[in-house]
């Protein structure tokens, strides 16, 4: 025969091609049903390929649209000149300190399409050099500092402005608070609209004539809320600092040659600053905190227009180089459907607005020849993206190797069961002069053909469900993205899934088509195949290994020891190889035992009527190798089915727990005062009744702080205090505190006792401490003479005593005339006749009504609070609902008549009122006392308050003798254990700090048992029963929060329900890492279900002629239908058994893996609190699925088996 050429072989091929493909499609559509585990294996290794690489690509498209969210300004353009230095020409020099040159050339750029706005800012000085992390200029760039401020409120006068939060969320670039001095651009355009965005308490970003006009600034909320600073507080001064020299390095500012002084950050940078100083400012607004992102503008900075400074200002900052335009790209403009599209759209913006015609070019001058450099903020967090990225695509790449690894286990095994069936064929082709090559060819076509089919499939499938991956909040939870996600694969990502599905099909099928091939005729006939010798040793060496790795990793986290390997490189392989190995092994050796069921079962009820006449029949188990590559893949599928709900519940109730932590309970609120816990229950309980909220009453409490030493001075500590009754309102778990046991701690605490944190244990020397393992609850004892560890601490506390005049003398006209004169009234009704008014409802803050009549006025829910009644008539007023808080009533006759007789004063709040008058007869129904207690509950027996507010003591101060006496306390503590965190505080700041009971905390600080104990931050439990609001309804939640808000003494709102949101996305297991468990889940579901369908079909299907001469020899239908179901499903439920215990190992000895990732996700989210990963066992979806596996089971065993016995025996037997 002469051999073809080469292109005579491609002609034949192609013109071959058309029928072999019809041929090839007919054949599989004729053993469809040998076909179907084909099939099913390429569609799962597709559909899960495919989803992990558009799962990226989605990733990236979210990540870089929520970056773009993260600052006003997207790119940083600065003069490409530096300024001139001081005694070298500056001839060629194309800088300029020109503010009003820079606002045109602001207003030039603006002209463009792609760039939304544009304006001229004071802030960080120019860096003029790409990337950010490979160059000292990023670090060196100083910033404009916030350093001191003069006003009325103390506290915000004190305030040094220190920003670790910077330092720790950013590179040590800052030490202070930021300020940025806005141009006009920044009041209007786009500019203004993202301003406005994050405005609080509905008062929107100011004009710029506005801004102007009320000599503005706008503070962020975490330094207004802590300082108590409210909108329209005036601020006399306010002082800042700019650069004017920088070094890093080796080199050093001598503190000699600076006129101000020397700043030195964490990074080794040196900043000479000097001053400059804004007067007579107005606080015109508060916004909600930016989260911390890029770092080139800064953190939260404190905003105001520098066209305020005096031109002399501007000029020195002009030329120390603290000049920039802030720009806003039109961000619908940039491409989202990759980091890489946007990076290249962001360089060709920048390369036109620099050069003429390309880098490399001239540049490009605007104005009077001013040459600019863009320094693209964009591409520097998509630098960061794409970090990230490579951290949480490689955790969930390895997640998604079993998955993978599964759907190739059924590809191969689905070829074998195929091929096997078609042993007879292929003999029988061989006999009538069929040819290797061609049987191998037509083999390989149907396998093509099936596989193509299912790799389309797959694929379509899987690019229409990324988006659902992604928008996954939990484990199988799912909620719609804020932002659209359009998936595109490319080429080679198509070919790789294509590849690596298609491709291992043919593979197999070639290998095993081959192995069939070279049997001899008359072996191929006679169904004698020739079996491998399985490696038992090798497989029972992976599961030892593997369950080495379960017992390490369990001990880990039970005990927070290292376990039985001490070698920490030997410890990482076992943590990171453990688990697969576990899972191989196991599956290979459990699915062999799995095999033996049917014997098991037997034992156990071969004697029941059921089984008592079919016993002999029954197969001793392990005999059948396509039984035992059922019961394989049932335990693979099962264990992978047990891994992703295991470790996809945990994940969601970490995320829960993160939320938890943070908010404390359902809602923290920050006040700009102190205040105790009647008048913060009366404030939510009339904002619950006002939105017809219905839960149950309130439950509140507050953690106060105080710093304790122990008694020879040597160590320092805060102590957090928890008051009575904080366990029904915190949300403590069992995590949080020392031992299980959450009443003991509570008791513990309630009875002297205290916990430590980790580092302050081991400052203590305390038992336990320093070892890793101390989490258990009791007394902690010495372990040398066996006693309580007892701690002695010492508490020093300042009390203000305050020595009046005589009666009389203090309260006389002549007296209180000049306090009330120097007083900062917002309005003035003194001397007034505003008998029967109606001024209801009205803003009377810090009002004087000296000397006025107020007969029958009507000042229901009025805001008076810090308002002055000087000599004033309140016979039969209506103050019911008013805020009386800091108010001054000075009665005519110094207490001995009643100016309030016949006044309602039902549900008002006299909290700290000062003065003088009688309280008796008046309507006090549900009002709160100036003691702060409920008039309900004392009745306010104790009056108005003795001690004047603290916005007259200061003037006060020339007419009374004020002393500050300084008390030492010292109390014994009983050590209890350690803890963790404290819900709504810090987990790093808990390391450093004990913890006390309120007893404790009074004895330290001198509190008498019945004085009543103020906070500015209280924790709120809402709820009905045993629910919290925040899981009964969002909504009403949300809406308590905007109430809350609105009221004039809040600083800062925290709720659950926000909190869930925000971890829910970058918690634990970040963006759609909850989904990929999901889809881990509900594909390993689905191919359990569709592995014991078309496994069993096949299986049973080889089992015909057996099922035939069973009824040759007697057996009637009815037993072998029994004997069948009761074999096959004592496989399938030891399968499902096995799998499940094994998929529990494997979830252990991969949690070690999961929390250092969960670690790292935690710590780039922002997380406070960082939460330990406790294993959740969600049995209720395992039930389900097994539940599911066995109905598919049943069915395909009913309908093949009824197929079977329906067959005509004679054709059977004869061998169809």
């Amino acid at each position: 025969m002469v051999s073809k050429t080469r292109t005579q072989r491609i002609t034949d091929f192609i013109a071959d091609l058309p029928s072999n493909v019809r041929t090839s499609v007919e054949s599989a559509w004729r053993g469809r049903e040998r076909g179907l585990a084909i099939v099913a294996g390429v569609f799962l290794a597709s559909l899960v390929i495919t989803t992990v690489l558009a799962y990226g690509n989605g990733l990236s498209q979210t990540f870089l649209q929520t970056t773009l969210e993260g600052d006003v300004f997207d790119a940083k353009v600065e003069q490409q000149a530096s300024p001139p230095v001081p005694g070298v020409s500056s001839e060629n020099s194309t800088f300029t300190n020109d503010s009003a040159l820079m606002v045109e050339v602001c207003e030039e750029l603006s002209l463009r399409s792609e760039i939304a706005d544009c304006s001229f800012v004071f802030g960080r000085q120019a860096i003029r050099t790409e990337g950010n992390f490979n160059n000292i200029e990023a670090f060196t760039a100083g910033y404009l500092a916030m350093e001191s401020v003069t006003s009325e409120n103390p506290v915000l006068e004190n305030e040094t402005f220190d920003f670790p939060e910077a330092d720790a969320n950013g590179p040590p670039l800052f030490t202070k608070r930021m300020v940025r001095l806005l141009g006009p651009g920044a009041f209007d355009g786009a500019l203004a609209d993202r301003h406005d965005a994050q405005m609080l308490n509905d008062i929107p970003w100011p004009s710029h004539q506005d801004m102007i006009d009320n000599r503005s600034v706008i503070l962020p909320a975490s330094l207004a809320g802590p300082l108590g600073v409210q909108v329209n507080d005036t601020i006399d001064s306010l002082q800042f600092s700019y650069v004017i020299e920088n070094v890093a390095g080796a080199e050093s500012i001598d503190d000699r040659d600076c006129e101000g002084y020397v700043e030195r950050t964490r990074g080794g940078v040196e900043h000479c600053r000097l001053y400059a100083v804004v007067e007579n400012l107005n606080v015109s607004g508060i916004y909600e905190d930016w989260a911390f992102a890029n770092p080139t503008f800064g953190f939260n900075p404190i905003f105001m227009a520098w066209s305020m400074l005096d031109n002399g200002t501007v000029t020195t900052l002009m030329d120390s180089d603290h000049g920039y335009l802030g720009v806003a790209v039109d961000r619908s403009l940039v491409p989202t459907s990759s980091t890489a599209d946007a990076e290249d759209w962001i360089s060709i913006l920048r390369q036109s607005v620099m050069y003429e015609d390309g880098p490399g070019n001239n540049q490009k001058s605007y104005g009077a020849g001013i040459e600019l450099f863009w320094f693209d903020t964009i591409s520097g967090s998509i630098l960061f993206i794409e970090i990230f990225l490579g951290l949480i695509q490689t955790f969930d790449y390895i997640l998604m190797i079993p998955i993978i690894i599964l759907s190739v286990a059924i590809l191969v095994y689905g070829l074998i069961l195929s091929l096997e069936q078609r042993r007879r064929e292929i003999a029988i082709h061989r006999t009538i002069g069929g040819s290797a090559s061609q049987l191998q060819s037509m083999v390989l076509r149907e396998v093509f053909a099936m596989s193509f089919v299912a790799w389309l499939l797959g694929y379509i499938l899987a690019i229409q469900t990324v988006g659902l991956v992604l928008s996954a909040v939990g484990f199988m939870s799912f909620e719609p993205l804020e932002f659209p996600i359009n998936v595109q694969l490319g080429t080679i990502s198509l070919l790789v899934t294509a590849f690596a599905t298609i491709g291992a099909a043919l593979l197999f099928g070639r290998g095993r088509t081959k192995e069939f091939l070279e049997l001899e005729i008359d072996e191929g006939v006679r169904k004698v195949p020739t079996k491998k010798k399985q490696r038992t040793g090798l497989q029972i060496l992976m599961f030892s290994i593997g369950i080495l790795a379960v017992v390490e990793s369990r001990i880990e986290d039970t005990t927070g020891d290292r376990g039985l390997i001490e070698n920490f490189f030997i410890d990482g392989l076992l943590g990171l190889f453990g688990p697969f190995l576990l899972w191989i092994g196991g599956a290979l050796i459990l699915g062999r035992i799995a095999a033996f069921g049917p014997r098991f079962f037997s034992i156990l009820f071969g004697w029941t009527p059921l089984l008592k006449d079919i016993r002999r029949g029954l197969k001793g188990g392990g005999s059948s190798e396509s039984i035992g590559r059922l019961a394989t893949i049932m335990v693979l599928t099962l264990s992978i089915v047990t891994l992703a709900a295991v470790q996809g519940a945990t994940g969601t109730l970490v995320d829960d727990r993160t939320a938890e932590s943070q908010t404390g309970s359902v809602m923290s609120v920050q006040f700009d005062e102190p205040k105790n816990q009647t008048q913060v229950n009366a404030i939510f309980e009339s904002n619950i009744n006002n939105l017809g909220i219905d839960v149950d009453p309130i439950r509140s409490t507050a953690v106060n702080s105080l710093t304790v030493t122990t008694v020879d001075g040597s160590i320092s500590s805060e102590a957090w205090v928890v008051l009575d009754g904080h366990e029904d309102v915190l949300l403590w778990t069992q995590q949080s505190i020392p031992g299980d046991d959450i009443s003991q701690v509570v008791t513990g605490w309630s009875e002297g006792g205290f916990t430590a944190g980790a580092e302050i244990a081991f400052s203590l020397r305390l038992p336990g401490a320093g070892d890793g393992g101390d989490d258990g609850f009791e007394p902690k004892f010495d372990d040398d003479s066996g006693e309580v560890e007892v701690v002695r601490f010492i508490s020093n506390s300042q009390r203000l005593n305050i020595s009046t005049p005589n009666l009389e003398e203090f309260t006389s006209v002549e007296a209180l005339a000049p306090i009330f004169a120097e007083y900062n009234w917002k309005s003035n009704l003194s001397h007034l006749d505003l008998s029967g008014q109606d001024m209801s409802d009205r803003e009377l803050q810090r009002t004087n009504f000296t000397s006025s009549i107020l007969i029958g006025t009507d000042l229901s829910d009025s805001n008076l609070r810090k308002s002055v009644f000087f000599y004033t008539s309140l016979v039969g007023a209506n103050l019911s609902g008013a805020d009386l808080t800091d108010s001054i009533l000075i009665t005519p006759d110094f207490g001995f008549g009643n100016p309030l007789e016949g006044a309602n004063l039902s549900g008002a709040d006299m909290t700290g009122m000062f003065g003088m008058a009688n309280l008796s007869g008046v309507d006090i129904t549900d009002a709160i006392c100036p003691d702060g207690t409920f008039a309900n509950v004392t009745g306010c027996v104790t009056g108005l308050s003795p001690i004047p507010p603290s916005q007259v003591m200061e003037i006060l101060q020339a007419d009374i003798e004020i002393s500050i006496e300084q008390s030492e306390y010292t109390t014994e503590l009983n050590y209890l254990g350690q803890h963790q965190y404290l819900p709504g505080q810090s987990s790093a700041d808990a390391e450093g700090t004990i913890i006390i009971g309120e007893s404790a905390y009074r004895a330290l600080s001198g509190l008498e048992s019945n004085a009543t104990i103020n906070a500015t931050e209280w924790y709120v439990w809402i709820g009905k029963g045993s629910m919290l609001l925040a899981d009964i309804n969002e909504d009403d939640l949300t809406s308590l929060r905007f109430s809350i808000e609105a009221n004039d003494s809040v600083t800062g709102v925290s709720d659950l329900s926000s909190n869930r949101e925000l971890v829910e996305r970058n918690g634990g297991l970040i963006f759609g890492t909850p989904g990929l468990l999901s889809l881990q889940f509900v594909v390993a579901a689905l191919g359990s279900v569709a592995s014991a369908f078309v496994f069993l079909s096949l299986v049973l299907s080889q089992r015909k002629r057996e099922m035939a001469i069973l009824q040759a020899i007697g057996a009637s239908p009815n037993q072998v239908m029994r004997l069948v179901l009761f074999e096959i499903l004592a496989i399938v439920i030891s399968s499902m058994a096995l799998g499940l215990v094994l998929g529990a190992g494997v979830a252990q000895s991969f949690n070690g893996f999961f929390s250092i990732f969960g670690f790292i996700f935690q710590i780039f989210g922002g997380a406070s609190t960082v939460i330990d990963r406790e294993l959740v066992w969600p049995w209720f979806d395992l039930a389900i699925v097994s539940v599911a596996v066995l109905s598919a089971v049943l069915v395909a065993l009913t309908t093949t088996t009824f197929r079977a016995l329906r067959s005509d025996l004679a054709v059977v037997l004869k061998g169809e």
